[in-house]
């Protein structure tokens, strides 16, 4: 798709994952159904979180993973949708996350950044985003059920909204908050979502495909 044909062609979501190895994703929820089922299901919800933004037509996507850029599962998606892979770059989640959003916003006016656990998440909650900064604050977070976030996103990106966090805590979204409030930043929440991780989100995604 066209940069003209985009709904909001100065702004930008980028979707973060990982190499598909099996023993390595989705470890929470192969304590219950086994590491090559929970590959399986990791890799389903890969292609099902880019196919949605790719088809919401909302803005250009670029798919920032760790791990081996030219994994055939990748390199899948870059041909299906037309997309740009990119390595993350950084020693943690919030680096790599900072990363991703400064290197976006040096040509770009906002850009939303996703994971892949939250396979309920809809063009409308990405729109919602995309509303929130268009209004000019300079953050909106999408709160996980788990006490994480599911979506942030900028139109500027400080790393003090990235250091001292907790990563993988229920405390994530609290500590964010309070970095975004220190920094003097404006932002919005969005309603929450929730993520799979265990074997009772599995059975709760399985109710509402």
């Amino acid at each position: 798709m066209a940069e003209g044909q985009f709904t909001y062609p100065t702004g930008k979501i980028i979707v973060f994952a990982r190499e598909p190895v099996e023993g390595s994703v989705k470890t929470r929820l192969a304590r219950s159904i086994g590491d090559q089922e929970a590959l399986r299901i990791y890799q389903k919800m890969v292609n099902t979180t880019v196919g949605m933004v790719a088809r919401s037509g909302l803005a250009e996507l670029e798919l920032y993973v760790s791990g081996d850029i030219e994994h055939p599962m990748f390199q899948s998606l870059a041909d299906q949708y037309g997309i740009r892979i990119r390595s993350q770059t950084g020693k943690n989640l919030g680096e790599r996350m900072f990363h991703a959003l400064k290197q976006s916003l040096d040509n770009t006016s906002y850009c939303i950044l996703i994971g892949t656990d939250c396979p309920v998440m809809t063009a409308a909650y990405l729109e919602q985003a995309f509303c929130v900064l268009g209004k000019g604050l300079d953050a909106v977070l999408g709160p996980a059920e788990d006490g994480g976030y599911v979506l942030i996103g900028a139109s500027r990106v400080d790393i003090s909204w990235f250091n001292g966090i907790d990563w993988g805590s229920q405390n994530v979204l609290a500590q964010s908050l309070q970095k975004l409030a220190a920094g003097k930043a404006s932002y919005e929440q969005l309603q929450p979502l929730w993520d799979v991780d265990e074997i009772e989100d599995l059975h709760r995604w399985r109710l509402t495909s």
